[in-house]
């Protein structure tokens, strides 16, 4: 898997190649700017203010859409759920691949000193057992 910053520049690099060239006094597009005043009308007008908090249970039942009771929850609130949904193969991909890289060479130094170990151990018990067989050996001829 590809570090972000290759992602980055591989990214940079794909809109390049599909952005027009630029020469060097050319300048960018203009930014649009909102030019157009807006009156506003007068206190009391037609616009209509919340100046209460009113419970979907205190109004009329006829008055309230049903879809608005049993209606799910705003996109974003979903969101971070979705996006975790959706980055979720990503993270898991990168998570082991840096525990192989950060892993791999302990446990390769673990399986050594193991190995070293057990090759103490196991000549250790076969010097002891060639002693003991060469002294019962010795033994029976005396």
């Amino acid at each position: 898997m590809a570090e972000p910053e290759d992602l980055l520049g591989k990214a940079d690099a794909l809109m390049a190649r599909h952005r027009p060239a630029r020469t060097d006094g050319e300048s960018y597009a203009e930014i649009p700017l909102l030019e157009e005043v807006v009156d506003l009308p007068p206190e009391g007008g037609d616009l209509p203010l919340l100046t209460e908090l009113v419970e979907l249970d205190q109004l009329e039942p006829r008055l309230v859409e049903p879809r608005l009771l049993d209606a799910e929850p705003a996109p974003a609130a979903n969101l971070p759920a979705t996006l975790l949904a959706v980055l979720q193969p990503e993270i898991d991909s990168l998570i082991e691949e840096r525990l192989k890289q950060r892993l791999e060479p302990l446990i390769e130094k673990l399986f050594e000193d193991l190995r070293a170990d057990l090759q103490l151990i196991a000549r250790e018990i076969l010097s002891d057992a060639i002693r003991i067989a060469v002294e019962r050996k010795l033994d029976r001829r005396e």
